[in-house]
């Protein structure tokens, strides 16, 4: 007979995973709890969630939803059975804040490591989400690209007033004399 409680974890499971396309798994072997709470506390405050698993109850999630999707199955077949000490991080849309959050104090607590995840329909293992990851965010990386196409013309305006200000320059020196 089946357990009411595992029952009713693995169908929580489920409404995280179908309610937040874009999740992470990662391990947390030796890392203290304090160190847990001020990663939820960090993580909480771009909106994004972090979960303590069970590997077997996640499994049986899995099982369940790759039924209906065929990413999920894909990522079964790449990635499950799970081994070790494993929390589920859920991103809200905007999953590169979180990312870059998890990034930076991953860099700072070595106990913390990536597993896979699934980011916009797309399944990616440990070195490919430790290599996005240390991306910059969307945000960033758009002011980068607004800030490369604003300074070509700064500079262009910049020469054109080169001569002019070096001729006015030289024109007040000349008056000071």
């Amino acid at each position: 007979m089946t357990n009411l409680k595992k029952i009713s974890q693995i169908e929580e499971l489920i409404t995280i995973l179908k309610s937040n396309g874009n999740f992470l798994l990662i391990s947390f072997d030796k890392t203290t709890h304090q160190n847990l709470e001020k990663l939820r506390k960090e993580l909480k405050a771009s909106g994004t969630v972090i979960k303590v698993l069970k590997n077997t109850l996640f499994e049986k999630t899995i099982n369940k939803l790759a039924i209906e999707n065929k990413n999920i199955l894909e990522f079964k077949k790449s990635f499950l059975p799970l081994k070790n000490t494993t929390a589920l991080v859920t991103f809200s849309q905007d999953w590169s804040t979180g990312l870059n959050v998890l990034a930076k104090f991953m860099k700072a607590e070595k106990t913390l490591g990536f597993k896979a995840a699934i980011l916009d329909n797309e399944k990616y293992d440990q070195v490919a989400v430790k290599r996005i990851a240390e991306l910059p965010g969307k945000n960033q990386l758009t002011a980068q690209i607004i800030a490369s196409l604003k300074n070509p013309s700064q500079r262009f305006v910049g020469a054109l007033r080169f001569n002019m200000n070096k001729f006015v320059y030289v024109l007040t020196q000349k008056t000071k004399l």
